[in-house]
């Protein structure tokens, strides 16, 4: 009954609370790397793991709230009968998944942007001819501008000569490789 609540609840706001979740999640890994790097708590060993339970407990927390402040409705959808909530999208797992790929992002950029130039620019002109560049930057269009880089300068960038166009593959190749070799 108090996911059934939770959902119902929230009908509408996903996204924010979506973004509430991986802010906060964001917020409480950062203070407790700090504390770790203080000695007062043990370091974490796998970021994803953490992140997931931060944001379970903070999800808790949310529907544990939710719960106090609403009665008991019917869902307007189910006219008195049981609703199958199994196709329904758990904005919990919506957060842990955007907090994953945001820590994610900001390791891989900072790695990237150290990469020699020509496999770092042929690295970054492949990710710019595979993003759509909307009004809200992504996760990693983020990353990267916090970096100084902006993915959208690399979009017409591709060599036009085969020759450079070899090169440019070939630079490619390698960063990938670096790439996937990265301890993160």
């Amino acid at each position: 009954m108090g996911i059934f609540l939770w959902r119902f609840s929230w009908k509408g706001q996903e996204d924010d609370v979506v973004d509430d979740i991986v802010q906060e999640a964001i917020t409480r890994l950062f203070q407790y790397s700090q504390r770790a790097e203080r000695g007062e708590v043990v370091p974490i060993d796998a970021i994803e793991h953490m992140t997931k339970v931060v944001a379970l407990n903070y999800c808790r927390d949310l529907k544990r709230r939710e719960r106090r402040l609403l009665r008991p409705s019917i869902d307007e959808r189910s006219y008195g009968e049981p609703v199958d909530n199994t196709n329904t999208v758990d904005p919990a797992e919506i957060a842990i998944d955007e907090t994953f790929q945001e820590w994610l992002f900001e390791r891989l950029s900072q790695e990237i942007v150290n990469f020699p130039k020509k496999q770092r620019n042929a690295l970054l002109i492949d990710l710019a001819h595979r993003m759509h560049f909307a009004v809200q930057p992504s996760l990693l269009q983020r990353a990267f501008s916090r970096r100084g880089v902006k993915l959208q300068d690399f979009r017409y960038l591709t060599p036009k000569n085969p020759l450079e166009r070899s090169r440019h593959a070939a630079s490619l190749s390698l960063a990938y490789k670096r790439v996937a070799n990265l301890y993160i």
